[in-house]
């Protein structure tokens, strides 16, 4: 009888250790998740700017229509007006990384030019010069 209360110990410290784990965050995934957010606020203030410092000089930024976009298209679609974000709301965000490449997938809802899109997205960023700039971007359209 004496085992079970140990054996109950051993697995409750296990869980807990596990869970503890499970919601550690780390500087380079509080990074992205960063940028993720000033992107999203860049996006719908038009802040060209911030974009510009965010993506690598050759972004692919490919849309759920199929169309791509290299950086300098894609800014000016943006600074032109072509190109309206109102509002992205995003869940499921996951981090992954691979050495000097992190790789992000989320869920999101965008409104764009008075379009509403139920999509997926893939980021790639890339770590240059010590700063993680954004390299790619795709986005799936959700049919329902």
């Amino acid at each position: 009888m004496k085992r079970f209360p140990l054996l109950a110990f051993v697995f409750l410290c296990a869980s807990l250790f596990a869970n503890a784990q499970a919601k550690v965050s780390y500087p380079a995934e509080q990074a992205i998740l960063k940028l993720e957010e000033q992107w999203v606020a860049a996006l719908v203030k038009a802040d060209t700017a911030f974009l510009e410092t965010l993506y690598t000089d050759d972004l692919i930024y490919t849309h759920s229509s199929g169309t791509v976009d290299t950086k300098t298209s894609y800014i000016d679609s943006i600074k032109t007006g072509k190109s309206k974000y109102e509002s992205i709301e995003r869940d499921d965000i996951k981090v992954r990384f691979y050495g000097n490449t992190a790789i992000v997938t989320c869920h999101s809802v965008l409104k764009v030019n008075k379009n509403t899109i139920n999509s997926r997205y893939i980021h790639v960023y890339v770590k240059q010069k010590g700063a993680w700039k954004m390299a790619a971007h795709q986005t799936t359209r959700i049919v329902q």
